[in-house]
């Protein structure tokens, strides 16, 4: 499982008519790095009980990261500043998320509806918390500089 036919299987599922090298040459690392949190199980379907709320999150290098597939959108940086900036057109984690869905390779989390505030709470803090540090960063004054080579290959800010 989870080799060259399964991409053939899910790209097909999907509705894309591209061979899997193609659709790895076009994504490059994202395709890379989604193959690779559908092997190593990082791909989580929240259900929420009894309300059957539906929450995706994909874990990712440092957290947890809430997929909204329905608008395309994950929490992570590079959806941030990849995708919304239109450098790319989508972040791993989104296509992790419809592999994992199409090929059924996803954990199944259950929880009551009572925790559902407080994940997202906790979700949304680690984010809160990042964009808080590089506020602060961007608000000190900083000296700007272009690293350049020098002969013996050391290099210095000038």
């Amino acid at each position: 499982m989870r080799d060259y036919r399964d991409v053939v299987a899910a790209l097909d599922k999907i509705g894309i008519d591209v061979d899997p090298v193609e659709f790895s040459r076009l994504y490059g690392y994202r395709f890379n790095n989604a193959w690779a949190a559908l092997k190593e199980n990082r791909v989580k379907k929240y259900v929420f009980k009894p309300s059957s709320r539906v929450l995706w999150v994909v874990v990712g290098k440092g957290r947890e990261y809430l997929i909204y597939p329905e608008a395309g959108f994950c929490s992570c940086d590079d959806f941030y500043f990849g995708v919304i900036d239109g450098r790319v057109v989508l972040c791993y984690h989104l296509i992790a998320r419809k592999l994992a869905e199409v090929l059924g390779c996803f954990d199944v989390v259950e929880e009551d509806d009572r925790l559902y505030m407080s994940l997202m709470e906790e979700w949304r803090e680690v984010k809160a918390l990042k964009y808080e540090v590089l506020n602060a960063e961007l608000a000190s004054p900083r000296i700007f500089g272009t690293r350049c080579p020098r002969e013996k290959g050391e290099g210095s800010f000038v």
